[in-house]
């Protein structure tokens, strides 16, 4: 990663490659490496500079997309400039000018809720066009010669259409999420080593965020109202990435090897839904007991 880095580093024309490439390779994953490379860029040489890369790259992606998109390369391009590029754009410069990252996945959350007013007041009711296009996958059973209960499906269908913007949207933010601290890590390993280390092991976004965290996750569960749901979804990932950064903390004041962070993503990767919500848990209760300020360092290195 640290080549990477480098490579990207040495001009735009390099730094725009990797960026196209990597969002047209399997999105929305590989653009975790795509935003790294805007967020680093924007950190290290200004907001400018990271819009200029936005710019080339949406430039090279039209042209790695224009053999198979043909006239609908450009609007791919916006797209996911819009989605991903434009984001961690704002985020990295929130966090240059702030040098606060709790601001900056703050601000995360203000354009998530934004992307989801947005989004209803466009549609109106998006659980509508999610029970289309859902819809549409239907005739895929049938094809595969699985006999399935239409009704059934159609139940299915109709129970999760609700919810699926505000998990869009929160899936996205995560992705922008990841690339900021992706580029922000690289920054700090080419030009200030162990700043990043320090930085997200002491990551920690306060009681007051915590007690809305905490309530939001609460009411949605006990109403079920879509925008508490959507707005637990929010709060609740901010809280995923503190209970990652208090274990890689924890892991560091303990002087553990690093396969007990292995073992956490692997686990992370076999039940995403139940590690979320844990880590979540672990993130909000981190805010009020500060658990961190519990264990006795034992390495000065950490992990």
């Amino acid at each position: 990663m640290s080549a990477l880095a480098s490579f990207v580093m040495r001009g735009r024309l390099q730094a725009a490659l990797v960026t196209a490439v990597s969002a047209w390779l399997l999105p929305p994953f590989s653009s975790v490496i795509g935003n790294a490379v805007v967020a680093l860029a924007t950190l290290r040489r200004g907001m400018g500079e990271g819009a200029l890369l936005m710019l080339l790259a949406a430039a090279g992606l039209c042209v790695l997309a224009l053999p198979l998109f043909g006239q609908a390369a450009p609007l791919l391009a916006l797209s996911l400039g819009l989605l991903y590029w434009l984001p961690v754009w704002l985020l990295a410069g929130v966090l240059r000018t702030t040098v606060s990252l709790p601001l900056a996945l703050l601000t995360g959350v203000a354009l998530g809720l934004l992307a989801l007013l947005l989004t209803y007041a466009w549609l109106g009711d998006p659980a509508a066009r999610w029970v289309e296009l859902l819809g549409q996958f239907k005739p895929l059973f049938q094809e595969a010669g699985l006999q399935v209960d239409e009704a059934l499906v159609d139940q299915w269908i109709r129970y999760q259409a609700p919810f699926l913007t505000g998990l869009t949207v929160v899936l996205q933010l995560a992705v922008v999420y990841c690339g900021l601290l992706l580029g922000r890590a690289w920054q700090a390993r080419l030009y200030n080593p162990d700043g990043f280390r320090q930085e997200f092991h002491g990551l920690r976004l306060g009681r007051t965020l915590a007690l809305a965290a905490a309530t939001s996750i609460v009411l949605a569960g006990v109403l079920g109202q879509i925008w508490l749901v959507n707005l637990a979804l929010l709060l609740g990932l901010l809280f995923v990435f503190q209970g990652l950064a208090l274990l890689h903390g924890l892991v560091g004041l303990a002087g553990l090897s690093k396969g007990w962070l292995v073992a956490l993503y692997v686990l992370l990767s076999l039940a995403l839904p139940q590690m979320l919500l844990l880590l979540s848990l672990i993130g909000i209760l981190d805010a009020w007991i500060d658990l961190r300020a519990r264990v006795k360092p034992k390495s000065p290195l950490g992990q």
